[in-house]
Order: structure tokens, then sequence, then C-alpha cells
């Protein structure tokens, strides 16, 4: 029964699903503390954020199409380089409409999570649902402690993995290492460490 109660809590909180709803955190976030905001701004933004999406998508599910067979890590090398590109987009456009400094530093976030996953997966199974459930909850309680919740959900994928039988523990744990490494370089030589 706990196998099965894992195994839905990581198919609920998926990165692909969990990693959207905290970049729609994130930018209601900033919308919010926008002075002239307006619903047309945040479906703009909306817009964006589901077209980076796309983009990731049809690389995640685009390659392995065209080459075939991927080998065992594949699905988590394609899922990551998809998430990369996807963010990479979204930043660059928030950057050129000037939409805010959140999303974009959210956004380099987890792109810097991404390079040492891209370069991990093809050694060490490490956890990418626990790093794309860490980090980005983890920015989230960084810039407003009111996100406590969703960093709890993202803790409890560290335990559900294993649990699930997808890792081991200790390719859960490295995951959260990962990530809380890179959060904690975000904190202190990042676009939050000036005290936003």
């Amino acid at each position: 029964m706990l196998t099965d109660v894992a195994r839905t809590y990581s198919e609920v909180f998926a990165p692909e699903f969990f990693v959207l709803l905290c970049s729609l955190l994130v930018i209601s976030y900033e919308w919010r503390a926008e002075s002239g905001r307006s619903l047309a701004g945040l479906g703009g933004r909306v817009g964006v954020l589901g077209f980076g999406w796309v983009v990731a998508f049809a690389i995640y599910q685009g390659v392995p199409r065209m080459v075939g067979e991927l080998p065992e890590w594949g699905p988590d090398f394609t899922g990551s380089a998809g998430l990369g590109v996807g963010i990479l987009l979204i930043w660059f456009v928030w950057r050129r409409r000037e939409w805010g400094d959140h999303v974009p530093a959210f956004s380099l976030l987890l792109v810097a999570v991404t390079v040492p996953h891209l370069l991990i997966t093809p050694v060490w199974d490490v956890s990418s649902h626990v790093i794309y459930a860490v980090v980005p909850a983890g920015y989230l309680l960084v810039v407003n402690a009111r996100f406590a919740p969703v960093a709890v959900v993202a803790v409890g994928m560290v335990v559900a993995r294993p649990l699930a039988g997808a890792h081991t523990w200790l390719q859960s744990i490295a995951g959260l290492l990962l990530s809380v490494v890179v959060l904690v370089g975000l904190v202190r030589f990042g676009p939050l460490s000036a005290g936003e």
C-alpha cells in the first residue's frame, strides 16, 4: 500500500506538472506585485509559459521518436534537455519584455540545476523528480515564506521516490543535495543575494 501511495504521489507531482505549477506561482506572485497589472498582461505571461512548455514537450517527446530506442537514462536526459530549452525561451522573452526579475531568476535556477543533471544522468540515475521538485519549491520559499506548503510537497518527493521503487535512497538524497547546493548558490551569489 505504501508503495502505491508513493507511486501516486510521484505521478501527481511529476516534474512536468510540478515545475509548471511552481512556474505559475512565480508568475502570479510577480504579476501581483506589479503596479500597472492587467489581465491582458497576465495572459501574455501565461502564453509565454505555455509556449516554453510546448517546446519542452516537443523535445522530450520528439527526440525519442526521431532517434528510436533510447538508453535507460534517455527519457530523463531528453526531459531535462527539453525543460532547459523551454525555460531558456521563457527567460529570453521575459527579459526582452522587461516583465520582472523573478521569472528570469527562477528560469536561470532551473537551467543551473539542469546542466549538472544532464551530465550526471548518463552515468548515474540521480532522481530528477526530486531535483525538479526541490529547486522550484525552494525558490518559492526563498522568495516568500508563504510558499512553505509547496516546499513540504517537494520534501515529500525525496521519500516518495525510494518508496515507489523508482530510485535508491542514495539517488533520491543525491537529488536533494544537488538541489540544495544550487539553491544555496542562488541565495549566496545569485539574484537573491542582494536581499530582494
